[in-house]
């Protein structure tokens, strides 16, 4: 019997995907992968950086590769984590949907993930504020059958499933998306917040790790010129 027809049989690894602009990543970020690794026992989770995001204005975005390599610092001393640039690389407007079946799209180990996708369950982690924005989403029908949903609360975003979603992605799928979500404690930390401190000097110590700080600080980003 051949290994691919013994992949049924194994124990599917959990991957979990946290997709963003990450501009810059904040602790927020982190608090909200490591909650969800541990609520859904994630075996991996990997941060994904947009190129450029679909639905968000680009103005004040940092260059994709600072906005990468602010992550790798981030989560550097989580063994969990790990950073890919697989929608940087592909560049173009990022869509979850693509970067999604190129996760999948092979038996052979993901040469940007490093996962064996043919025996994998992939975890599309999103904040609540993106739920009335799946609606909006390229292929998001596709993209429920592919996945599966976990929604993490955020501060002032409902985390019940809106009618038009459950509609489009059908009922049974909607009651999934529900049953996964994940409660954290509320974090009140935003990436444009920190870029409007950073604007006006202000301290952004307890917002990011240092690590963080520290690179935007040496590589002058958020300021102006």
């Amino acid at each position: 019997m051949s290994t691919s027809s013994l992949s049924k049989f194994l124990p599917r690894e959990r991957i979990g995907i946290l997709g963003g602009t990450f501009n810059p990543i904040h602790n927020g970020h982190l608090v909200m992968a490591e909650e969800v690794s541990r609520y859904h026992d994630l075996s991996k989770i990997f941060f994904i950086p947009t190129y450029i995001p679909p639905h968000k204005n680009a103005d004040s975005l940092a260059n994709a590769r600072h906005r990468y390599q602010m992550v790798k610092e981030a989560i550097k001393e989580n063994e969990k984590f790990s950073v890919s640039d697989i929608e940087i690389r592909r560049k173009g407007k990022s869509y979850t949907i693509d970067t999604i079946q190129e996760i999948l799209g092979s038996d052979a180990p993901s040469t940007q993930t490093g996962v064996d996708s043919g025996d994998c369950e992939v975890f599309l982690i999103l904040g609540s504020d993106s739920l009335h924005e799946l609606v909006l989403w390229k292929s998001i029908k596709r993209l429920s059958e592919l996945c599966y949903f976990v929604i993490v609360n955020r501060p002032g975003y409902p985390t019940k499933i809106p009618e038009k979603l459950a509609d489009l992605i059908g009922r049974d799928r909607a009651l999934t998306i529900e049953k996964l979500q994940v409660e954290i404690a509320p974090v009140e930390i935003s990436s444009t917040d920190i870029r409007q401190k950073l604007k006006k000097g202000a301290s952004i110590h307890d917002l990011v790790p240092p690590c963080v700080e520290r690179y935007i600080r040496e590589n002058g980003l958020y300021v102006p010129h």
